[in-house]
């Protein structure tokens, strides 16, 4: 019980930081200026903001589906995949985002959503299977 514990804690807490961070893209947080500067997303065949509103949608719905502990593996790994582009773009200057690609990493592998709404589902047709 207690890892499955502290696997919700990780999933949850994940997921909080990947909906802050979507949540201020699209209010123009200082990422989201970060990402205007640079030289990637201006050479989009499309306006940079575009981009950010995109990353934001994204990094939110990552964060809503870690927190209610649905598709979490998938929901990991976007959250993984995205964590190592912000890496490579920002050339390793946040060092923060290693552990948390760490923790995406861990989450995206381990088969467990616990507390999660997958979890209750399963829990469900368990019960209703074995009755």
């Amino acid at each position: 019980m207690k890892k499955k514990i502290a696997f919700f804690i990780l999933r949850v807490g994940l997921g909080v930081v990947f909906l802050i961070f979507g949540i201020g893209k699209l209010q123009g947080d200082i990422w989201a200026q970060t990402m205007s500067t640079m030289d990637f997303f201006k050479n989009l065949p499309w306006d940079v903001n575009i981009s950010i509103y995109g990353v934001g949608i994204l990094e939110i719905l990552t964060g809503i589906f870690l927190i209610i502990g649905l598709f979490v593996r998938i929901a990991a790994s976007v959250a993984a995949l995205q964590l190592i582009g912000i890496l490579i773009l920002l050339q390793f200057q946040e060092i923060r985002d290693i552990g948390l690609l760490g923790a995406a990493v861990f989450l995206s592998v381990r088969r467990d959503d616990s507390f999660g709404i997958g979890w209750v589902i399963k829990e469900i047709r368990r019960k209703q299977n074995a009755a």
